[in-house]
Formats: structure tokens, C-alpha cells, sequence
């Protein structure tokens, strides 16, 4: 009887202990979050006199911003909705608001309340949690991969039109291309390797061998992506050129949104807020540009994505309701 209730114990106390650990994660990756926005509140504060720089964006300059980051966001839904229809009928608009609810999500739960949202809405259609996961791989590593392509050809132009390109620039660009390489090599690797015999016990990684892109679905993949990241480039561009002082700053200032993309795809903290503007403010110091220039970039780049987000749900609202379908 002693050894059936240590048992009930610790079969009850297993669950309390993964959510403890859950817990203790979320406060982590929170407390986190507060501290590189304090940080960065400190750094702008004690630099009021470069806040000014923000008078530079005048209206129409957030006018185009906003519009490119509409555009960056029906590009990027695309991107995400043609690995998802391989498996199931999904709406544009649909998933659009499925996107922008597991954002919200991800604002206060990073990852897992970004892709629970959707893998909970997904799901009850129909869709396997592999083929979920699969969907999720593809879409990311092709992003990733367009993103490298772009910050070479930002790159090259560079060194085409100055005759140098800076050693940060050439080696930051070169990390990014190598991970978007891996990024084209692990599609052709995982369902190779998830079909091993070795692996029948990891449900997931087993359940990924049927894993499979057409060369249609992909290319389609790849020029949504580019396009979305060529519309977040010319954001940037914009942003930064308007902000700095002195020529040359269009290209330069692109080519900081193509080599932080990547940090974009994995959530460290919630919506990654901090994270990001600090990455940026970085990159954009080993460039050309100030760190608070930078800083002003990434929050600018992230209010208007918000608005973009916001402006889009209102059209799948209204799109979903008058139609009745996505």
C-alpha cells in the first residue's frame, strides 16, 4: 500500500513538476525581455539630443513604410500557406488571422504560444501534428534561404557601386548564405534521415519521412519569401536613410534587415522584444551606422509591422464575413 501511494505521488507530482519548469521558462525568458528594454529605454534616455533624429520621419515616409510592411505580410502569409495546402484546404484570410492571433500569443508565451495557436486551430481540421511540423521547417529554411540570397545581391551591389565592401559586411553576409545553405540541405536531409530505422520510436522525426516538397510548391515558396523580405528590405532601407546623415545609406541599411532575418525566425523572448532592436542597433554599428539609429530603425520597423498586422485582420475580418470562407 506504501509503494502504490509513493507511486500515485510521483505520478501526480510529474505533471506539477513540467509546469513548474514551464513556469519557471516563461519568468525567464520575461524577466529577460525587461531587462534588454530597460536597457535599451536607459540607453536612449541618456541620449535625448539623438532622439531628435526621429523628426527625419516625416509622414509619408511612415506612409511607404507601412504600405511595404502590408505587403511584406500577404507575401509572408503566402510563403507560409503553400506548404500548409500539400495537406489541407486552407483560406488566405483564414490563415491570416490564425497568424496574427498566434503572434499575439507568441507576444506573451514565445514559440509555444506562437505555433500553439495555429498547431490547435490546424489540428482540429485535420492536420498532423508532422505534417504541422513539416509545413512549419519548410516554410522557415526557404525563408532563411531567400534571406541569404538578398543580402548577397545587397552586398554585391554595394561593392559594385563603392568598389569595397567592409570586412563585417563580407563576413556577416557569408554567416548569413551558410545558413541558408544548411537551411536548403536540411529539406533534402531530414526526411532521409527521420526514416532511419533507429528513430521508429521519435513519433515526430518518424512521422517526418513522408516529409516531401514539389519543385512547383517550393519555387512558389522562395519567391513569396523573397518578396517578402525585398519589401522589409526597402522598409529598412527607407528608415535608415531617412535617420542617418551623409549618402550611401539606402543599400547599407537594407542590407541590416537581411542579416538580422534570421534572428526573426526563433522567438528568444516574447515577440522577441528586445532582442531584435538590440541586433539590429549592433549589425548596424558594425556597418556604418549609430547604435540609437539603429534602435530607432527596429522600433519604427516593428510598430509599423504591428499596424500592417492589425490593418490586414481587419480585411480577413471583413473578407471572412462577407464571404463566409478565407
Amino acid at each position: 500500500m506504501a509503494a502504490g501511494t509513493r507511486d500515485v505521488h510521483h505520478s501526480a507530482a510529474r505533471p506539477e513538476t513540467g509546469q513548474g519548469r514551464h513556469s519557471a521558462r516563461r519568468r525567464l525568458l520575461g524577466g529577460t525581455a525587461i531587462v534588454l528594454l530597460a536597457a535599451l529605454a536607459a540607453y536612449l534616455l541618456a541620449r535625448r539630443e539623438e532622439l531628435a533624429d526621429i523628426r527625419r520621419l516625416s509622414a509619408a515616409v511612415l506612409l511607404v513604410t507601412l504600405g511595404l510592411q502590408f505587403l511584406a505580410q500577404l507575401l509572408w502569409n503566402t510563403a507560409m500557406l503553400l506548404p500548409l495546402r500539400v495537406y489541407m484546404k486552407l483560406g488566405f484570410w483564414e490563415l491570416f488571422a490564425i497568424r496574427t492571433g498566434g503572434f499575439l500569443a507568441g507576444a506573451a508565451i514565445p514559440v509555444a504560444g506562437n505555433l500553439g495557436v495555429r498547431l490547435a486551430y490546424l489540428r482540429r481540421r485535420g492536420l498532423a501534428y508532422p505534417d504541422f511540423t513539416w509545413a512549419t521547417i519548410v516554410s522557415n529554411a526557404l525563408s532563411l534561404s531567400a534571406a541569404a540570397v538578398l543580402a548577397c545581391l545587397a552586398a554585391g551591389a554595394i561593392w559594385a557601386m563603392t568598389g569595397t565592401l567592409s570586412a563585417p559586411a563580407a563576413g556577416l553576409t557569408a554567416a548569413v548564405l551558410t545558413l541558408g545553405v544548411g537551411a536548403m540541405g536540411a529539406i533534402r536531409w531530414l526526411p532521409r534521415v527521420s526514416g532511419h530505422s533507429r528513430l521508429e520510436g521519435w513519433t515526430l522525426l518518424s512521422g517526418m519521412r513522408r516529409g516531401r516538397v514539389s519543385a512547383r510548391t517550393a519555387n512558389g515558396i522562395l519567391a513569396a519569401s523573397f518578396g517578402r523580405h525585398a519589401f522589409s528590405f526597402l522598409a529598412f532601407a527607407l528608415l535608415y536613410n531617412s535617420l542617418s546623415t551623409g549618402p550611401g545609406h539606402f543599400l547599407t541599411g537594407g542590407l541590416v534587415y537581411a542579416i538580422t532575418s534570421p534572428i526573426r525566425i526563433v522567438a528568444i523572448t516574447p515577440a522577441n522584444v528586445g532582442v531584435i532592436e538590440w541586433a539590429v542597433a549592433g549589425v548596424g554599428k558594425l556597418l556604418a551606422f549609430e547604435v540609437t539609429t539603429g534602435l530607432l530603425v527596429a522600433l519604427v520597423f516593428r510598430g509599423t509591422s504591428i499596424v500592417a498586422q492589425v490593418l490586414g485582420v481587419a480585411v480577413a475580418g471583413a473578407w471572412i464575413g462577407i464571404r463566409g470562407e478565407g
